[in-house]
């Protein structure tokens, strides 16, 4: 469910796009892309989970649908501080990614500057550290950064 509130959030950027006659104004750099998908792809996400875990509902749409909450150590309510650590550590790989992209973009065929392979080993190696973790502990390091956890919805 939360992949077709992403995909449907990417069509309108699209949709954008192409009332340009898909001929929008190509960012004069690899650090105005890297704004442009970071306030138009990464933060609307890390505050859409981030706004709908910490409400009443303690849950995004995709977490409803399946019958799990996000919630405190304790079962608490989320407050919008950890929920937003939570969403932004879980999606920082991401983000990650679009800036290895738009580096690699933008070098052409020159080199890439140094750190980009540090944003490539959090793109890459994040998940896989939280998959180990998740298996190892039962909980991603995510969750216990911000203090949570996520558990079946109790009626």
């Amino acid at each position: 469910m939360d992949w077709l509130v992403i995909a449907a959030w990417g069509g309108l950027l699209f949709a954008a796009v192409l009332a340009t006659h898909g001929k929008p104004t190509p960012p004069p750099g690899p650090w105005a892309a890297q704004a442009i998908g970071f306030f138009s792809m990464w933060l609307p996400f890390v505050l859409y989970f981030s706004f709908l875990e910490s409400s009443r509902l303690r849950a995004s749409l995709g977490k409803r649908a399946v019958r799990v909450v996000a919630v405190g150590e304790n079962g608490e309510r989320l407050s919008f501080r950890q929920a937003l650590v939570r969403n932004a550590v879980k999606l920082a790989p991401w983000e990650a990614g679009h800036a290895v992209a738009h580096q690699a973009i933008f070098a052409g065929d020159g080199p890439l500057p140094l750190w980009v392979w540090g944003a490539a080993l959090i793109a890459y190696g994040g998940p896989l550290w939280w998959i180990v973790a998740l298996f190892v502990s039962g909980r991603t390091p995510y969750d216990r950064l911000a203090s949570a956890r996520v558990e079946r919805e109790t009626p």
